[in-house]
């Protein structure tokens, strides 16, 4: 795998790290394909109390560690992006969902493609 070379990683005003676009980004194109580590609910103690618990992926069945930048973008119910897992080969890939502008910052919809309004983790945690 070769690093990304149109992304950074930079301090965000509001939610820690980000990743941005150092160039143009157009729709559809493959953004980072990062390694995962895919791990069971059942390895998972005290996964609250964990510090990677802000990192992981959530999916039906199992838990994710996306390695590369793939744990720093952030959420936006408006993303820019969106996300596939490759269980099979042990990989996630971010693709852009609209053109990304450069400085702009990359966001993904934690929830999916759903329009689910259940708040996540840390907008239970402002509330």
């Amino acid at each position: 795998m070769t690093p990304p070379s149109k992304i950074y990683v930079k301090k965000t005003s509001t939610m820690g790290n980000g990743v941005f676009a150092s160039s143009l980004i157009k729709k559809g194109e493959i953004i980072e394909v990062s390694p995962i580590i895919v791990l069971e609910f059942e390895e998972l103690v005290d996964t609250k109390w964990n510090n990677l618990f802000n990192y992981y992926f959530w999916m039906d069945e199992y838990v994710v560690l996306a390695l590369g930048y793939g744990s720093l973008y952030n959420h936006s119910d408006d993303a820019n992006a969106e996300y596939k897992i490759d269980q099979k080969s042990k990989t996630i890939t971010f693709t852009a969902s609209k053109d990304i502008k450069k400085g702009e910052e990359i966001f993904f919809n934690y929830k999916g493609k759903e329009k689910t309004k259940t708040p996540l983790w840390f907008e239970k945690e402002r509330q």
